[in-house]
């Protein structure tokens, strides 16, 4: 609470001081030590997040290029009724027998590799966690100092300001005793930790230099471990097999040429392209070559009333195909009625039927797009993360209502206020 009071205490002040209308003391020599203590703390910062960063990527790189042999290999190995594949595809027989050694090599560089990961872990992440609680609890100790020396400016501009007035008066008087000893208290606070901060922070900054060095150092020495292991690993896999000093160009090139027209021949094939209903493409052909009227329903016709099979013996009749629409017997000819049944007719005929119900339009379904996660808080809660596309069933005119809507499958309840309308 003491606290709180002295910000609300300080805040006239501190807001004056910025737009210039009250002093403020500055002191060259602390500003300095305060800068280069900053620039110690967005170093150490980078530091971590570069430390993670590597860790993470070369575990990426590990585990992508684990999962790449694995598939590698089950590409080049045989299925089971294939036999002696090298010799049915000469050309790719140096890969397939390399395959299944370049998935051990890697397996065995990752387990080789994640005792150095752990090390940056131990030696590097956790020794800059430490020392950046000491940078938080330094950095606590400069942020007192400012408030000490927001004190000690506000004390002395109002202690100024009194003393300056020509005319005063009993509580004038009573205001200048007062302010005397506060501005006194806060100059002598101010001056014990501005002082202990000169003197120590300089120290502190050789002492911070001598620590962040050394494990930039290891850091650098960690990676080329690393590097000089990925090295030693996948020369030996290569030794005897491959070719490791021929440049990038040349690799490229050598790899356009054996690689010719195949990618051309692979988008030749039919199924890399859509595929078309089987029966919708025979339907179509036999309507080509005029074997099968089209049929007025719009369907296509069977196989069994279109297609001619072949007998399976000599005492196999098939049924002959039912004829088109046009070829259906026509009706009798129209005869005229007596004249005497004509009033009978006219009597008994029915009234005309009503017309048919329109349809009622049905409404359009409206969707929205979620802008935030919403986690289930009860049953009947409907679950989305941010930019789901959401079918709306029941909303109403305010957002910050409950509205009902559906995602994959799922009917439920949620704020109106993490969504937008798409």
């Amino acid at each position: 609470m003491k606290g709180i009071q002295k910000a609300f205490a300080r805040t006239p002040h501190m807001l004056s001081s910025k737009v210039g209308m009250t002093k403020k003391s500055t002191d060259p020599e602390f500003d300095d030590y305060s800068r280069r203590f900053e620039s110690i703390e967005k170093a150490t910062e980078k530091l971590l997040k570069d430390s993670k960063a590597y860790t993470e990527a070369v575990t990426n790189l590990f585990t992508n290029g684990a999962e790449f042999a694995t598939h590698f290999a089950v590409i080049f190995h045989p299925l089971g009724s294939e036999y002696s594949l090298d010799s049915k595809h000469p050309d790719a027989q140096h890969t397939i027998a390399n395959v299944d050694g370049y998935q051990a090599a890697i397996e065995d560089l990752k387990a080789s590799v994640v005792p150095e990961l752990e090390l940056i872990d131990s030696r590097i992440v956790g020794p800059i966690k430490e020392f950046q609680n000491i940078l938080k609890a330094i950095r606590k100790s400069i942020t007192k100092r400012e408030h000490k020396l927001t004190d000690f400016d506000r004390h002395n501009n109002s202690l100024t300001k009194l003393r300056d007035k020509r005319e005063k008066t009993l509580n004038d008087e009573k205001n200048l005793f007062k302010l005397e000893q506060d501005f006194e208290i806060a100059s002598t606070e101010y001056d014990y930790i501005n002082t202990a901060m000169k003197n120590e922070l300089p120290r502190f900054l050789v002492q911070a230099t001598q620590f962040i060095d050394p494990l930039f150092h290891s850091f650098y020495y960690m990676q080329l471990n690393i590097f000089y292991l990925m090295l030693d690993k996948l020369n030996g896999f290569a030794e005897g097999k491959f070719e490791v000093t021929v440049p990038a160009a040349q690799i490229a090139s050598d790899y356009e040429a054996q690689r010719s027209d195949a990618l051309e021949r692979i988008e030749a094939l039919n199924i890399t392209k859509r595929l078309i209903s089987t029966a919708r493409m025979v339907q179509s052909q036999r309507q080509g070559s005029g074997l099968v009227p089209p049929s007025s329903l719009g369907r296509s016709p069977s196989a069994s009333t279109t297609g001619s099979r072949s007998p399976a013996s000599s005492t196999f009749s098939k049924k002959p195909a039912p004829p088109p629409p046009s070829a259906a017997a026509p009706p009798p000819p129209y005869s005229p009625p007596a004249p005497s049944a004509n009033f009978s007719l006219a009597a008994k005929k029915a009234p005309p039927p009503p017309p048919p119900l329109k349809p009622k339009p049905k409404p359009a379904v409206q969707y929205v797009v979620a802008l935030y996660d919403f986690n289930a808080q009860a049953d009947g809660d409907l679950d989305f993360k941010a930019g789901d596309r959401i079918e709306v069933v029941e909303r109403t005119d305010s957002a910050e209502d409950w509205w009902t809507g559906r995602l994959n499958g799922q009917t439920g309840v949620f704020p109106g206020n993490y969504v937008q309308d798409t």
